[in-house]
C-alpha cells in the first residue's frame, strides 16, 4: 500500500524524468516534425443562458481568432433562455443554435 502511494505522488514523476533524460541521451524524438501545415477543424461549443447583451461581442471575438474561417464552427446551446438570445443567434451565418 505504501508503494502505491509513493509511486502516485513521487515515483511517477521520477520515472518520467528518467525516461526523458534517457531519450535525450539516445537522441530519440529529437526534432519531431509532424505536419505544421495541418490545421484540424475546430468547434467552439458555447453555452449561454440569457446572454443577449453579450452575443455579438462573443461572436466577433470568436471570428477574430487567427484560424481559417472554413475550419471554425460555432455551436451555441441556449437551453432555457427567454430573453431572445436564440433568435439573435439565428441571424448570424454559420452559427449553429440548439435551444
Amino acid at each position: 500500500m505504501l508503494f502505491i502511494v509513493f509511486y502516485a505522488y513521487v515515483g511517477y514523476g521520477i520515472l518520467l524524468y528518467l525516461i526523458v533524460k534517457i531519450r535525450r541521451i539516445l537522441g530519440i524524438a529529437k526534432g519531431l516534425k509532424g505536419f505544421p501545415e495541418y490545421e484540424p477543424e475546430v468547434t467552439l461549443f458555447i453555452a449561454a443562458y440569457n446572454e443577449k447583451d453579450f452575443v455579438s461581442e462573443k461572436i466577433r471575438n470568436s471570428l477574430d481568432l487567427e484560424y481559417p474561417q472554413h475550419k471554425l464552427h460555432m455551436v451555441w446551446v441556449t437551453d432555457g433562455s427567454d430573453d431572445g438570445t436564440p433568435d439573435l443567434l439565428k441571424q448570424y451565418k454559420g452559427v449553429e443554435v440548439h435551444h
